[in-house]
């Protein structure tokens, strides 16, 4: 068997990421992110739609991202990860708030599940609040990864911390986005960028309580392009043929990641930044 992959060598190898969301419940009710109910809602997944969407996905290099709300609440999760196992090309990818790592602690045993724990809720001038009763992971070869959100508050309290503990190949720091209530951001990517992220977002959705295809997580609550799940639809979707860009492209403010040189040719020869 081969030695599974970090996120590293999966993003040089051009593996895409699509975001599954499995049920937009959660046990918390972050201030910045608004993809949640605390309404206990949709928690078995459909594994007749699972198994489907995933042979669409499956000639593809691909990391399925499972979130939503919170993938700990999932009842049949164990099965979730073992469908997505059966494919070669697909890779299981986990982010929690941490309620996996107290539910389904087997899973950061295993390396060939990526899994990533947004475990910090923000920076405060006496207190560092977190989402649930554990440590960051230390450096590891197990692919579990510590998270943390550049909050305004981040940036006002962190020399306040010892943060060494973080500072490693496993933590991952992430930009604060619009999805915030406080959100002020209003200077925009190049336009260039911006096309280029909506011919193929940061992370597309699949979105388990539509059983639809969302352009867009930044914009799954307030409202993306849907589409069918087809194997027509995810096909062009792939091969950067399925989105435009949209009205709420042209608005957008989020900060958007440089492309790799392969996929922006890519992007390029399919005619998707026009």
């Amino acid at each position: 068997m081969s030695q599974p992959k970090s996120i590293k060598q999966l993003n040089e190898e051009n593996y895409l990421a699509i975001d599954f969301y499995l049920s937009k419940s959660c046990n918390k009710s972050c201030h910045y992110c608004t993809a949640w109910t605390l309404e206990m809602r949709n928690l078995d997944v459909d594994m007749d739609f699972l198994s489907r969407t995933l042979e669409y996905f499956s000639p593809y290099k691909a990391r399925i991202q499972l979130l939503g709300g919170e993938p700990g609440l999932i009842k049949n999760l164990d099965e979730v990860v073992a469908e997505i196992k059966k494919h070669k090309n697909l890779v299981p990818s986990v982010l929690s708030n941490s309620f996996v790592r107290k539910r389904y602690p087997h899973m950061l045993e295993d390396p060939e599940i990526l899994y990533q724990e947004h475990l910090v809720l923000d920076f405060y001038e006496d207190k560092i609040e977190k989402l649930g009763n554990f440590d960051f992971f230390e450096e590891n070869d197990l692919n579990n990864y510590n998270i943390i959100i550049m909050t305004p508050n981040y940036f006002k309290y962190r020399e306040k911390y010892d943060l060494s503990i973080v500072d490693h190949k496993n933590t991952q720091f992430k930009a604060f986005n619009s999805r915030s209530p406080n959100w002020t951001e209003t200077k925009q990517a190049p336009e260039f960028d911006r096309r280029m992220c909506a011919a193929f977002p940061k992370v597309p959705v699949v979105d388990f309580e539509l059983q639809k295809i969302r352009h867009c997580s930044k914009k799954v609550i307030k409202g993306s392009r849907q589409y069918a799940v087809t194997k027509e639809n995810i096909d062009k979707m792939m091969n950067f043929e399925l989105f435009r860009f949209e009205e709420y492209c042209k608005r957008c403010t989020e900060d958007i990641e440089k492309r790799s040189h392969d996929q922006i040719l890519r992007i390029m020869e399919a005619g998707a930044v026009i």
